[in-house]
């Protein structure tokens, strides 16, 4: 009997536990390029990054799956007669999506079907979840993807960095806009509109700036999920985590960190909501 399987990027960050329950779940790395080194994301965790970041004085790089990366598992798959759901980050952040289609492509398989999730981190786990759940009661690749792409259109992103040093160093902000950010503590709330980073309100003091993100919540009448992320930021993260519960208490409110990828651009203390429509 056929199979389907389901792949994700490795900047979903996802669960061990996950990866052993599920044998046809696969993660395809991106890499973070540092001091000359290119490092494995599945192999390093943020903390891990930023100690390198200290010890070389570098900034670090980061680099999507090529082709070659995808096919290989694509090939295994099709030759198997299995089909497959690949969930990847946002496509205006990374080429992963067009790499992922290329090797969907080179495989030569109509099975293979890739779907763009408009998120990351513990956003992509909660549809690769879903796809399993879907894949193990025997729906056929095709209806999952259409499914995913539905979660995809639902779920909605959007964070607080601590610093605006590495979205200047990655491009993402000017150097003018990091100076006096830093000098006036502005603190910008991003959000991911059809993919791209766009700047949701910019409001004085940390504090304000999470209360702010948390507010717009009200702005959507339910929710299949609320999930609070962070980079090395757990602790910050988790009060919010329960604060949220709290505002919502028949709404599963998760928690989901960033892995070395997403801390690359967007620095240590970050915190974030992902959240899903009903």
């Amino acid at each position: 009997m056929s199979q389907v399987h389901v792949i994700l990027d490795s900047t979903a960050n996802v669960p061990p536990q996950l990866l052993e329950k599920w044998c046809n779940l696969h993660v395809v790395p991106l890499t973070v390029l540092l001091n000359n080194r290119q490092i494995n994301e599945s192999e390093l965790s943020a903390a891990d990054l930023f100690t390198l970041i200290k010890e070389t004085g570098d900034h670090p790089k980061t680099s999507q799956p090529a082709p070659g990366d995808f096919a290989a598992l694509f090939s295994t798959i099709h030759n198997s007669g299995d089909s497959a759901v690949v969930i990847t980050l946002a496509g205006s952040l990374s080429g992963t999506v067009q790499s992922a289609k290329i090797a969907a492509q080179m495989a030569g398989s109509k099975n293979i079907f890739v779907v763009d999730s408009g998120t990351t981190a513990i956003g992509m786990v909660q549809m690769a979840e879903q796809a399993l759940a879907m894949a193990a009661a025997g729906a056929e690749a095709g209806c999952i993807a259409a499914e995913i792409e539905k979660m995809a259109g639902a779920t909605h992103t959007m964070f607080v960095p601590a610093t605006l040093e590495y979205l200047h160093k990655g491009g993402r902000i000017g150097g003018a806009a990091a100076v006096f950010g830093a000098i006036l503590q502005i603190r910008p709330i991003l959000y991911l509109r059809e993919g791209k980073v766009a700047v949701l309100d910019k409001v004085r003091t940390r504090t304000r700036a999470i209360a702010r993100m948390t507010e717009e919540l009200k702005n959507y009448p339910d929710f299949a999920y609320i999930s609070v992320v962070a980079i090395e930021a757990k602790e910050e993260a988790l009060i919010l985590q329960q604060q949220i519960q709290q505002l919502y208490p028949q709404i599963p409110v998760l928690f989901g960190e960033g892995g070395p990828v997403l801390a690359s651009h967007l620095g240590p203390g970050l915190v974030g909501l992902i959240f899903q429509e009903k």
